[in-house]
């Protein structure tokens, strides 16, 4: 579902969306407001939302489609990019899967939609690494401290950027299987509980892949 204020950039989305087999646009709005029955109803896997205002209000409402008229297991990106990691960690706490600049290339919005889609959490493009300590905390080791491997790492920076683990065998000629094994000794080391906390954290100790 598309909600952006913007009729241009709802309807260049639409355009390119519908262009991809995988991906059906139920709808579009300009408006949160209106958009709030036929989400409730329609129950999309992901919502797109964008304002005039900028990412704060972006989040804000989506967060307000999300925690009011939530289909089970919908996800939301918001139509402004984040940033900075600052920003990244504060629409993670809010629930939102991802941040896009609309006027991406196609092929990367596709992309970025169908990552969310799969559980996935897409920032594009990358934040500018900040400290975090002001926003959510996310606590754990050091990756020094945590004696993370090349390899561990190297998933991790992946994974910050919302990959699934069969793009990271991809990316990195592994073994779906053995990104898997990697990803889950390298949660254990940091001691975070899920992909998108592990994301988080990569994004704070500057982990990119």
């Amino acid at each position: 579902m598309l909600v952006a204020e913007q009729s241009v950039t709802r309807a260049g989305l639409r355009s390119i969306l519908a262009s991809a087999p995988e991906l059906r646009v139920v709808s579009s709005f300009g408006d949160p407001e209106q958009a709030a029955d036929a989400f409730r109803e329609e129950a999309p896997d992901v919502i797109l939302v964008g304002t005039r205002e900028g990412l704060a209000s972006d989040a804000a409402a989506a967060q307000k489609l999300l925690s009011v008229h939530a289909a089970p297991g919908a996800k939301a990106i918001l139509l402004h990019p984040a940033a900075t990691s600052v920003e990244v960690s504060q629409v993670l706490a809010g629930g939102v899967h991802g941040c896009i600049d609309p006027a991406m290339d196609e092929d990367q919005i596709i992309r970025a939609v169908t990552t969310v889609a799969l559980g996935g959490a897409v920032f594009l493009p990358a934040p500018t690494v900040q400290p975090v300590e002001v926003t959510l905390a996310i606590d754990g080791p050091s990756p020094t401290e945590a004696r993370l491997t090349e390899r561990e790492r190297a998933v991790l920076g992946k994974l910050a950027r919302g990959l699934s683990n069969s793009e990271i065998a991809s990316e990195l000629f592994l073994a779906e299987a053995t990104v898997k094994k990697h990803l889950t000794q390298a949660m254990r080391k940091i001691g975070q509980p899920d992909r998108l906390r592990a994301g988080l954290y990569a994004y704070q100790h500057g982990i990119f892949g």
